[in-house]
């Protein structure tokens, strides 16, 4: 809530509030006995409901005791302050009294204090200022002031408000320090909130706690378990509360040894059974990686509550617990979106990306949550990295039908969802229709042209972005050189690199560098790709010399290659993939007898080689294959159209590519089978089957596309006039009329 339309800071002159006698709690007229003891003032405290209020109101005003100060006072706290609670109502008849009393400000500003709009507490406030020069702030205005300025987070505000009671002689008061101390703290200011709660000339348990949890929610919270142990060595008795930001601090440093003495001294001092400091101790347990402890607390808990079902469901997750989880999740009294998000999104971040949407659909069928941004976000993400293009088309028609709030998040996920689904230019449409773009939003569209091989798109993209004066960050320049590196805009990638630090103020990361050496790799450049290696200002990673080698496969480089799979395996020596490479590399120049050297070696490690699988989404429906798959329920139907299609693609020119067939075997017609086998090749024909001739084949595959598959999609394309779009790790491979979007550069 802004508060700056607020001019806190232009008070009445402090001379003229010292003219005036010390305030007094109410304003007392000589019949006060009299009203207090009337009747029907008698009768506030007895009433159940608001209505019966408001009757007792229309009585007050017929028989003129609402004119009574006092009488009047009562019946706007009890509208402010009692659970019959209507603050409205309270503010009308605060608006009807001619001269309310302080007691009658300070229940309209506490009550506005713990309201949803905090802000009012301090309109009123001036209003008491400005307005009535015979009754001022006491000390019990001045907490509830100081509290509505800790909620909407005006430092401005309350440090006015601080010297103000300062000037009025409430400065040694310790409920208004206390709330000074949870004002600063809850601003960030920990200096200032130290400070306060030093000049505490008597502090109490509420004293401790305030400085304790400031600390314990802040990036020191090894100085709150530093305060808890100087309050304990001050003779005070810690509360629940205490403890449970004791708890905080020590989820937040991830100290479990620290955690587990909290909890004994919990039990010990008998503060446990508090539901809330029950969670607090679950949380930490989960977060500090006890699982164990964690559900033997729960187990032992005689009161649970959604937070609490919902955090050891997600200990279940995080700790890969898959089963458990879901046993769980099947078993908690009340499934709300905060539980189905924790299992949606912890299966997704999990890599269980199929999984989540399992998850996702169930929420859809059942009707028992509605799903809100953070479902929306993780089922988005889910479709992005298996290419589940029907769902995400059905979360965005969800989106539109809900008029759920765009927010940059959500239109960012929607972008990477199309553009990694194939769409890209439902990916564009998404992307034009967004006003307000923020860096998140430029970056996930430069990264949709990138994967997609359109690399001055992605530069007239970025363009854009400065024109609209949004400053790039490291994600923006990972895209924009992932985009030069597989359109070939070397030189462009080269400018793009110098000016990240000197223009943008971008310090390149591991990732820059991976790209540079992948992008002048491609070109051929391994010189100078190995010399800014040389020159990288932190130690090279594993993804460096794996961007190296992938350069090496395409132009067959082997000298380059070794060192750069042996300097990978000595960072990462369980990488099948730095053999796999060799391996290629060394096959197809024929040397076998290297070939069966490294896949000894594998072999003594125990490594091997991924298998590639392809995908494909027919109906909603993910149909999965390996090569030379025959567990398909329609695999004699998918090898009755193979053999049709390569017949077809023989007349056509198709002539096999026999150095993908990385293995010494000498018969043709066996290495043309082993080449008609890939997994992306049973997909794209299980796509001519079931797919209309409308509709684009969409596969998508976990390694990288072979040059014979490749040229196949490419003559599929032109002789069965169908649009493919395939997949791959690195990028996406767009099929049409003979030709593919990434023009052979790949």
């Amino acid at each position: 809530m802004a508060t700056g339309s607020i001019p806190i800071t232009t008070l009445p002159p402090h001379q003229h509030i010292s003219h005036h006698p010390p305030p007094t709690s109410i304003t007392i007229n000589n019949n006060d006995r009299y009203f207090s003891n009337h009747p029907t003032t008698l009768l506030i405290n007895q009433c159940s409901n608001s209505n019966q209020l408001k009757q007792i109101h229309a009585q007050m005003l017929r028989t003129g005791l609402f004119s009574d100060p006092f009488s009047a006072s009562s019946l706007v706290s009890a509208f402010a302050l009692s659970p019959l609670h209507d603050i409205d109502y309270a503010r009308k008849l605060f608006d009807q009294i001619p001269k309310p009393n302080v007691y009658t400000w300070n229940a309209l500003i506490r009550a506005y204090s713990s309201s949803e709009v905090p802000v009012q507490s301090l309109i009123i406030f001036k209003q008491m200022l400005y307005t009535d020069s015979e009754v001022l702030p006491n000390k019990f205005t001045y907490p509830f002031v100081i509290k509505a300025a800790a909620e909407v987070s005006d430092t401005r505000v309350g440090e006015c408000v601080h010297g103000m009671v300062v000037k009025m002689s409430f400065g040694p008061d310790v409920f208004v320090l206390n709330s000074l101390v949870h004002f600063y703290a809850s601003c960030w200011r920990l200096d200032l909130a130290y400070k306060a709660f030093d000049n505490i000339p008597e502090r109490d348990v509420v004293s401790w706690n305030s400085i304790i949890t400031g600390f314990g929610n802040s990036d020191q919270p090894n100085e709150a378990l530093k305060l808890f142990n100087e309050m304990y060595s001050e003779g005070l008795r810690p509360d629940k509360v205490t403890m449970t930001s004791v708890l905080t601090a020590c989820t937040k440093m991830l100290d479990l040894k620290s955690g587990r003495y909290v909890h004994s001294y919990i039990e010990r001092n008998g503060i446990g059974g508090s539901l809330n400091l029950n969670n607090a101790l679950l949380d930490m347990y989960t977060k500090c990686g006890s699982l164990d402890d964690a559900r033997k607390l729960f187990d032992k808990m005689c009161e649970k509550d959604i937070v609490s079902w919902t955090t050891l469901l997600v200990a279940y997750v995080k700790s890969e617990e898959y089963v458990m989880a879901k046993r769980h999740f099947e078993m908690m009294p009340k499934q709300d979106i905060a539980a189905w998000n924790a299992l949606i999104s912890g299966y997704e971040q999990n890599g269980m990306a199929k999984e989540a949407l399992v998850i996702f659909n169930e929420l859809r069928r059942s009707n028992k949550a509605e799903p809100d941004e953070v479902t929306l976000v993780s089922s988005l993400s889910a479709c992005a990295q298996v290419g589940a293009l029907d769902t995400g088309k059905w979360i965005h028609v969800y989106i539109k039908k809900h008029k759920v709030k765009l927010s940059c998040h959500l239109v960012t996920s929607l972008i990477d969802m199309y553009s990694k689904c194939g769409d890209l230019d439902k990916a564009l449409e998404v992307f034009d229709s967004c006003l307000n773009k923020d860096v998140f939003v430029w970056s996930a569209m430069i990264a949709g042209f990138a994967m997609h091989g359109r690399g001055v798109d992605a530069i007239e993209c970025f363009e854009k972005m400065n024109e609209d004066n949004v400053n790039p960050n490291g994600v923006t320049f990972t895209n924009l050189l992932c985009a030069c590196s597989h359109t070939g805009l070397v030189e462009t990638g080269r400018d793009l690199f110098k000016k990240m630090e000197l223009v943008y103020g971008v310090l390149p990361g591991v990732k820059h560098y991976a790209c540079m050496v992948d992008m002048l790799g491609r070109a051929g450049f391994f010189d100078e790709a190995i010399e800014l290696i040389k020159t990288m200002p932190m130690a090279p990673l594993g993804s460096i010399w794996r961007a190296l080698l992938g350069a090496c496969k395409l132009h067959g480089n082997v000298s380059v290659a070794e060192l750069a799979s042996a300097r990978l395996l000595e960072l990462e020596p369980w990488n099948h993939g730095a053999y796999v490479v060799l391996s290629n590399i060394y096959a197809n120049l024929g040397k076998w007898d290297k070939v069966a050297m490294i896949r000894k070696r594998m072999k003594d490690v125990g490594l091997k080689k991924e298998r590639g699988c392809s995908s494909i989404e027919v109906d909603g429906v993910f149909h999965e294959f390996i090569v030379g798959d025959n567990t398909h329920t329609q695999s004699k139907s998918i090898y009755r159209k193979l053999n049709e299609v390569f017949e077809r693609l023989k007349l056509n020119g198709y002539e096999p590519n026999w150095s993908q067939v990385l293995q010494c075997v000498e018969e043709k017609d066996m290495q043309e089978q082993a080449l008609h086998l890939h997994s992306e090749k049973l997909a794209i024909v299980f796509g001519l089957i079931r797919l209309n001739k409308s509709q684009p084949i969409r596969v998508m595959k976990n390694l990288r596309v072979c040059g014979d598959c490749h040229n196949v999609a490419k003559l599929i394309s032109k002789v069965y006039d169908r649009e493919i779009l395939l997949r791959d790790r690195y990028r996406f491979h767009h099929f049409k009329a003979g030709d593919c979007s990434c023009k052979d550069y790949w």
